[in-house]
C-alpha cells in the first residue's frame, strides 16, 4: 500500500465579530498599528480572501496566507481594541521607479465607510516617507469606481493604464506626491 502525506493546510478560525457600536467614534485615535504577527496573519489572510478582487478569484484564506507572507515586512496591521480591522501594504519599490508602492488596502467590512480606509491611507503615506520616498504610486481596476474616487479624492492622479500580469485586465496606475 503507498501512502500519500497530505499537507494538512493552515488552520485558520473565524475572526470574532467586531462590537461595531462599542467603537469610539474617533477611529482616527483608536487604531493602532502594528508590524504582523504570526496570529495576525491569519487574521489578515481570511480578511483578505473575503474581500475583493480575491473573493472572486476564489482564493482562499490558505491561499492569501501564502501570499501575504511573501509581503509580511511590508504589512502594517490596523487594530482597534486588540482586534484586527485591517491591513495596508506599502513597498519601497513597484512599478514606478523611486516611487513607493501601495500595493492594497484593505478593511473589514463591517467598518467601511467608517474613515478607516483614510486612516489606512496615512499610515501608507507615512510608511512611504518613512522610506524617503517623495512619491507613492499603486494600481487599481478603473470598474472600482469607489476605489478610484477615493484615491483621486486623496490626491492622486492617474499616470498611465496599464495591463495586469495576473489578470490581463487594465489597471490605473495612479500616483501622488508626498
Amino acid at each position: 500500500m503507498t501512502m500519500k502525506q497530505v499537507d494538512p493546510g493552515v488552520e485558520t478560525t473565524p475572526a470574532p465579530v467586531l462590537d461595531v457600536a462599542g467603537l469610539p467614534n474617533d477611529l482616527m485615535t483608536a487604531v493602532k498599528f502594528t508590524a504582523p504577527t504570526d496570529e495576525d496573519m491569519t487574521a489578515v489572510a481570511t480578511l483578505r480572501a473575503g474581500s475583493e478582487p480575491w473573493k472572486t478569484r476564489g482564493e482562499t484564506p490558505e491561499d492569501s496566507l501564502k501570499a501575504l507572507t511573501q509581503l509580511k515586512p511590508y504589512i502594517h496591521v490596523a487594530k482597534v481594541q486588540n482586534q484586527v480591522v485591517g491591513y495596508v501594504t506599502v513597498e519601497r519599490d513597484g512599478p514606478v521607479p523611486g516611487a513607493a508602492y501601495l500595493r492594497n488596502i484593505v478593511v473589514k467590512p463591517e467598518l467601511r465607510r467608517k474613515g478607516l480606509g483614510h486612516v489606512l491611507l496615512e499610515q501608507a503615506l507615512k510608511a512611504a516617507r518613512d522610506m524617503y520616498r517623495k512619491t507613492i504610486a499603486l494600481r487599481v481596476d478603473p470598474s472600482n469606481s469607489a476605489a478610484v474616487s477615493f484615491y483621486r479624492k486623496a490626491n492622486f492622479t492617474t499616470v498611465a493604464t496599464v495591463v495586469s500580469k495576473k489578470s490581463g485586465k487594465l489597471r490605473l496606475l495612479m500616483s501622488r506626491e508626498l
